[in-house]
């Protein structure tokens, strides 16, 4: 047989880089219990009809859904939002704020190209039950936070926008299908302004109110000199009014988390999903050649097409993909070497036991520590350490045992230090 290889999308990783992503997704996990989020478990897999409610039929195109064993139809979640969402209306108990993170794999079958895999890494912060600008706040200076301790916060922009906000913007102007207008409006990045124009114009938009949202459209910088700008420019509205009030509360909460200086104001951010809401955001690179690093927003009335209960909910999901490439680029990826704390190498045969019993007490306070496996002799074993990247080897002996030493060597230096037999855990943690 021909050498296996990993699916196209799909990726091995071995010890040395899974550290690398370890570290990554800890920090981001570490961050989600410190603002307070709890942890979950959800399937792998879920009955295709929970993502149909949410995207229709042509969600199947784009995972891998199949008939199991038993005639039913089943997908590999994509995502995790409808997941929530069947968890949150099983659970009527539930006080609010719910708040909830998740770590786990996503599958997609879609063209891989950088910063998209078919398989990938999530993770999903989300509160559910609450509809105030503070918890819009805390979604967003979550996500600053992640990026402040990765130490990539001056590379990374948050955008905001309100799907409200430019709802009463279209209404106000006479605009109908405003959904359809939207989805023109979050492609404009991508067209020139004849082409964002002529498909307004597809959509049953007259040319003057086209060029009216083109200008309106194109509003965004700092939070509060873009708030005031759309303010000038935009059609009289009560509607509008009360969104861009909102904008300003917002960008005050954001400021007492001091993250106002990672988020900027900009109309045209929309998100394709018509399910969102009101607040909308993406995180995008402000260098290299990599732009959008992932998105979130508030979904008010998802939650309600899988059960009765209405449960107002805003929450994003971290890219890991995305936000490696960016690490890289920076020079900020985590690729130190493996190491290990310490490992006991014993002498011969007699004093195994006794370097197993070292072994134990330096992991029972939290050590990595490695054996000989395999009846290595004293130099193979000082040469396992060494390919291990052990700080410390602890050599056991029969003649310093009963001289009630053990010897304790820094594998950087070289340098020795005889230590009492019974003081060798302490003599250890000490060091590190």
């Amino acid at each position: 047989m021909d050498e296996l290889e990993s699916l196209k999308g799909f990726y091995d990783r071995y010890p040395e880089e899974w550290a690398a992503w370890r570290e990554i997704v800890d920090t981001v996990e570490e961050t989600a219990r410190e603002f307070g989020f709890r942890e979950i478990d959800a399937p792998s897999v879920e009955p295709t009809d929970l993502f149909r409610v949410k995207s229709g039929d042509e969600i199947v195109e784009q995972t891998y859904s199949f008939e199991d064993k038993g005639g039913r139809e089943v997908t590999l979640i994509p995502e995790q939002t409808p997941t929530r969402s069947r968890l949150v209306q099983q659970r009527k108990d539930l006080g609010t704020p719910i708040k909830w993170f998740d770590t786990s794999k996503r599958w997609r079958y879609e063209a891989v190209q950088k910063g998209r895999d078919r398989e990938f890494f999530q993770t999903d912060i989300d509160i559910f039950g609450v509809e105030s600008v503070e918890a819009d706040a805390e979604i967003i200076a979550c996500a600053a936070t992640i990026y402040e301790k990765l130490g990539v916060a001056d590379a990374v922009e948050f955008r905001l926008n309100d799907r409200q906000l430019l709802d009463a913007l279209l209404k106000a102007m006479d605009v109908e299908g405003s959904k359809d207008v939207m989805r023109v409006i979050d492609k404009k990045e991508k067209l020139s302004r004849e082409e964002f124009l002529d498909n307004l114009e597809l959509e049953g938009v007259d040319r003057a109110t086209a060029e009216e949202i083109d200008e309106l459209t194109a509003i965004s910088g700092e939070m509060e000199s873009a708030l005031v700008e759309l303010s000038d420019k935009a059609p009289e509205g009560d509607a509008a009014d009360d969104a861009i009030e909102r904008m300003h509360d917002l960008y005050d909460v954001l400021s007492a988390y001091g993250v106002e200086d990672m988020c900027t104001f900009d109309l045209s951010i929309v998100r394709g999903m018509d399910y969102y809401t009101g607040l909308v955001f993406e995180a995008f690179s402000t260098e290299g050649d990599l732009r959008a690093l992932f998105g979130g927003g508030r979904y008010d009335h998802l939650i309600e097409q899988f059960g009765s209960r209405e449960v107002p909910a805003i929450g994003f999901a971290f890219g890991y993909s995305t936000t490696m490439h960016l690490l890289k680029e920076l020079g900020e990826w985590p690729d130190e070497a493996l190491s290990t704390d310490a490992y006991v190498l014993t002498i011969s045969d007699s004093v195994r036991e006794i370097g197993l019993e070292y072994a134990k007490g330096l992991r029972s306070a939290g050590l990595t520590v490695e054996t000989d496996l395999t009846g290595r002799s004293v130099g193979e074993q000082f040469g396992y350490a060494d390919r291990i990247n052990a700080e410390y080897t602890v050599v056991v002996g029969e003649r310093d045992l009963n001289e009630g030493v053990v010897t304790v060597q820094n594998m950087d230096s070289g340098e020795e230090e005889q230590v009492p037999k019974n003081e060798v855990v302490e003599n250890v943690l000490d060091r590190l």
